[in-house]
């Protein structure tokens, strides 16, 4: 819950810190906890090999929720909390949204307590587990692991990638598990006659799917850099990545010290896009995918170089009278614009909107950079 003061005036008096307004604060409820007994863990493979450890416990009701789930994220988390099967634990849901395990009752700790033991090879393709220095998460590097490939499978038609709309969680698991889908490429090669033959799909939903698919081809660049799932590559780079080639594949001639040269590109980001873009079989699914129809090339790249925003970044905050921000953004870019993550001496334009926040009074701060509310924002775009 956050307290606010009622009073215009006294809100500008108290003024803003450059982290958080004076004039409000959150007042935080003390989390619900309950007990509960931790059955079993079981070790689960994400999309770029990390395996996760997951607390089976016996069902327990907080706020309102049963939870019988929870991750342990790391094997360091199980050694630091001391947890063994069949151990007492002590739950809470962390904003009284997401649970885990406070620590194990030792006190309560039963004779037939059962040490947890992380496996060293791969639940799933019993390939050997690796962690890099410095990281606390193991890791199967198999890239033809078919947990990876059934988890890139969802990131890739997940609604922030290429977002084909029916193609669910359930839908890739149960076309995986029967053999229609073996990589991203199935995708656009699936059976609909042996689908249609399956319970639940009829033909509305067989038209639907077949649609969506079709039309995720035409989805813009960096969509589909997002949606390859590579590691440490989020939305925002993927659009600085997109941006900058004409075609996906000139990345393979960019060295490490090249993506560096990026918006936002770190050592890390730029060893995990090099990597990348030196697999022979990430090279050979991105020519399949193209050969398919998916756009690889940057069409909007040479908009955008002729756009009258070409070069300026803008950054958005608050909420807008009529836009949503992600519209907002979408129309900076079209203009040759791009988008910033942060305030910076690199930002040319600050968006605000209303409760716009501690970027707002970080931006006052720097003289270079113009602050717009949305009418002077449209005003600039359609000039």
């Amino acid at each position: 819950m956050v307290i606010k003061v009622n009073d215009l005036d006294l809100q500008d008096r108290l003024g803003m810190t450059s982290h958080h307004p004076r004039w409000a604060i959150a007042f935080k409820f003390k989390a619900r906890q309950a007990t509960s007994k931790l059955l079993d863990v079981e070790f689960q493979v994400g999309r770029t090999g990390s395996i996760t450890p997951v607390a089976k416990i016996e069902p327990v009701h907080i706020g309102g929720v049963t939870i019988s789930s929870i991750s342990l994220f790391n094997e360091d988390i199980i050694r630091e909390k001391d947890l063994m099967k069949n151990d007492t634990v002590l739950v809470e849901r962390a904003g009284d949204v997401i649970p885990y395990i406070v620590k194990s009752l030792a006190e309560l700790r039963p004779a037939d307590a059962v040490p947890i033991v992380f496996p060293t090879k791969c639940p799933t393709c019993n390939s050997q587990l690796f962690k890099e220095e410095g990281e606390a998460v193991w890791r199967c590097i198999n890239i033809e692991c078919p947990a990876q490939v059934v988890e890139r499978i969802i990131h890739f038609t997940s609604k922030d990638a290429m977002d084909i709309r029916g193609f669910g969680d359930a839908n890739v698991r149960k076309f995986h598990s029967l053999g229609l889908l073996e990589d991203i490429p199935g995708i656009y090669k699936l059976d609909f006659d042996q689908i249609g033959r399956m319970e639940g799909f009829g033909a509305k939903s067989i038209d639907n799917l077949r649609s969506a698919i079709e039309t995720s081809k035409s989805q813009p660049l960096h969509r589909l850099i997002f949606g390859l799932g590579i590691r440490f590559v989020g939305e925002t780079t993927a659009k600085t990545l997109a941006q900058s080639v004409s075609h996906l594949k000139e990345f393979t001639n960019y060295s490490v010290e090249q993506l560096m040269q990026l918006e936002d590109v770190g050592t890390k980001v730029a060893s995990s896009i090099h990597h990348f873009f030196n697999n022979p079989q990430n090279l050979q699914m991105l020519d399949e995918l193209e050969s398919l129809g998916l756009q690889l090339r940057n069409t909007k790249k040479d908009k955008v170089e002729a756009g009258g925003l070409s070069g300026q970044t803008f950054l958005f905050t608050g909420t807008l009278p009529t836009l949503k921000r992600s519209e907002a953004e979408a129309m900076a870019e079209a203009q040759g614009g791009k988008l910033l993550s942060g305030v910076s001496a690199k930002l040319n334009y600050l968006v605000v909107g209303e409760d716009a926040g501690s970027k707002l009074e970080k931006a006052k701060k720097i003289s270079t950079i113009k602050i717009l509310n949305e009418a002077e924002f449209l005003a600039l775009i359609n000039r």
